[in-house]
Order: C-alpha cells, then sequence, then structure tokens
C-alpha cells in the first residue's frame, strides 16, 4: 500500500515535471521570435536612414545647381556664366559648366 502511494505521487511529479518542460520550452520559443523580430525591425531602420542619407545629398547637389543657374541668369542677362559658389545645408559648391546646364561640385 505504501509502495503504491509512493509510485501514485512519483507518477504525479514526473506528468508536473513535462508540464514544467512544455512551459519552459514555450517560454523561450516566444523570446526567440521577439528577438528575431527587433533584429528584423533593427537592419529595416538601419536601411532606411542610409537611403534617407544618400537622398539628402543628392537633393543638395540638385539645389545647389538650380541656384547655381539662378545666380548666372542675374548676374549677367546677356551671356549667363556659371560661375561662383553657393551654399546648401552647410555645404559650399562650387558652380560650373556651361549655362543652362549649370553643375555644381
Amino acid at each position: 500500500m505504501i509502495v503504491k502511494i509512493i509510485n501514485l505521487k512519483n507518477n504525479k511529479l514526473k506528468k508536473e515535471g513535462n508540464n514544467l518542460d512544455k512551459k519552459g520550452q514555450g517560454a523561450l520559443e516566444y523570446l526567440l521570435l521577439i528577438g528575431g523580430a527587433v533584429l528584423v525591425a533593427v537592419i529595416v531602420i538601419t536601411l532606411l536612414l542610409s537611403i534617407a542619407d544618400t537622398g539628402q545629398d543628392e537633393t543638395s547637389q540638385s539645389t545647389a545647381a538650380a541656384l547655381c543657374r539662378t545666380n548666372a541668369i542675374q548676374a549677367n542677362a546677356s551671356t549667363p556664366v556659371c560661375a561662383g559658389t553657393t551654399t546648401v545645408n552647410g555645404t559650399t559648391y562650387t558652380c560650373g559648366g556651361t549655362f543652362p546646364n549649370c553643375t555644381a561640385t
């Protein structure tokens, strides 16, 4: 009789132990999914920020070229020349090229 009670308690402990193992496995899987989602988010944000920086540089150069064309027209209306410098977003560009195809470098 005592052996039977001990066996029943052992069986009950084994079943509870299996449930704890399953809960632990589920928690680990959940943490891994969250970690993977955070990793993907960091990669996407990094890529978006690098693309935005590249676009800003190109936009600044295009804006500088447009300012060079405007300055060439205002300087001498009869024969405009793309010359001088212009500053956009704290960067100074040198105007060059022939009007109306002024460039900024």
